[in-house]
């Protein structure tokens, strides 16, 4: 019921599936008379694996356009490297933003372990691996799910299969009212990227409250420049922002056309500075500061998991608020 036997199973049911490069390198050198092995050069290997992996992947990214489940990630390197307190090479977390993995199903351990010829780590050393292993994905703000372990290896696998499925279209966030120093230092200690600062003017429009009550919003909002024309539907979760949201870049003329003759319900301007975890491509984390309501964070991430997961790891669970924008400011008394 580990990594390989569900590998297996996916692939049974159909998916496209990815075997472990670092065990393939190992039978191939261990036929060699001075073979390169992890047990005896650690670095080298990792090398090995490393240039392998990006192979596969770059062949993989010309010729399937379809969700792939590999083994392992360019991300395993670094955790074996720390353990191993070897280097690796300089650019190895670049080409794993470039990889763009979506999620990671992070196995819990099964209660049996069994060596062979390529797996030559005790038990005790197997544990450490998977703690730095987590630790590592975690660090790089992966969106990581846990996969337990199940009774069935087809409960593990359709498990693995409900959670691979995301919905397109979908604007997932929360928001919390918490200073941002203390948001600042606690993202200082995972590897994310500062990706620039928006300065917008956001105007919601609606015909007598019934897209407020519809819980439905029609906004045009102007950000450095551009004009962007957002609707969004119900949201089906109390504790997150979990909406349909389609965005639609529009010119200045039809934007100035719309408000004039769309009745306009509140209006707020905000000042955004976003930063993305190097793991997660589709999660954005911002600093927010509006005049007269102060600082905020707001967290959006294709899965509610992540947005969780950004939540612990930032710390700020307590500040968390299910107001939106628009109606804090109503509150204020902004129009």
């Amino acid at each position: 019921m580990g990594k390989t036997t569900i590998l297996n199973e996916l692939e049974k049911a159909g998916q496209m599936t990815v075997s472990e490069v670092a065990r393939e390198i190992i039978t191939e050198e261990q036929k060699k008379e001075n073979g390169i092995l992890p047990w005896t050069d650690l670095a080298s290997f990792q090398g090995l694996v490393i240039q392998k992996q990006l192979r596969q992947e770059e062949e993989l990214q010309k010729n399937h356009h379809k969700k792939i489940f590999f083994d392992r990630a360019l991300v395993d390197n670094i955790a074996y490297a720390e353990l191993g307190r070897v280097s690796l090479r300089s650019d190895l977390q670049l080409l794993i933003e470039n990889a763009d993995y979506k999620r990671v199903f992070f196995l819990e351990q099964l209660p049996s372990y069994q060596q062979d010829r390529e797996r030559k780590e005790d038990r005790e050393l197997a544990r450490k691996i998977h703690e730095q292993l987590y630790q590592v994905y975690d660090r790089l703000g992966f969106d990581i799910v846990t996969v337990p372990v199940f009774d069935t290896i087809e409960a593990r696998v359709n498990f693995v299969l409900k959670e691979a499925q995301c919905e397109k279209n979908r604007e997932i966030e929360k928001k919390y009212r918490v200073a941002h120093d203390q948001v600042k230092e606690a993202l200082g200690r995972y590897a994310v990227k500062y990706t620039g600062t928006d300065t917008e003017e956001n105007n919601l429009y609606d015909l007598n409250g019934i897209l407020k009550d519809l819980g439905c919003v029609f906004r045009i909002r102007q950000n450095n420049g551009n004009h962007l024309l957002t609707l969004k539907g119900p949201s089906k979760s109390s504790e997150f922002t979990n909406k349909v949201e389609y965005n639609f870049l529009i010119s200045q003329p039809v934007s100035t056309a719309l408000d004039l003759l769309l009745p306009k319900s509140v209006s707020y301007s905000k000042r955004r500075e976003n930063y993305k975890p190097l793991g997660d491509s589709s999660c954005t984390i911002s600093l927010d500061h509006l005049p007269g309501l102060g600082e905020f964070v707001e967290i959006e991430a294709a899965t509610e998991n992540q947005v969780l997961l950004w939540e612990k790891r930032l710390g700020i669970s307590e500040y968390a608020i299910n107001r939106s924008y628009p109606a804090l400011v109503k509150e204020q008394g902004g129009r």
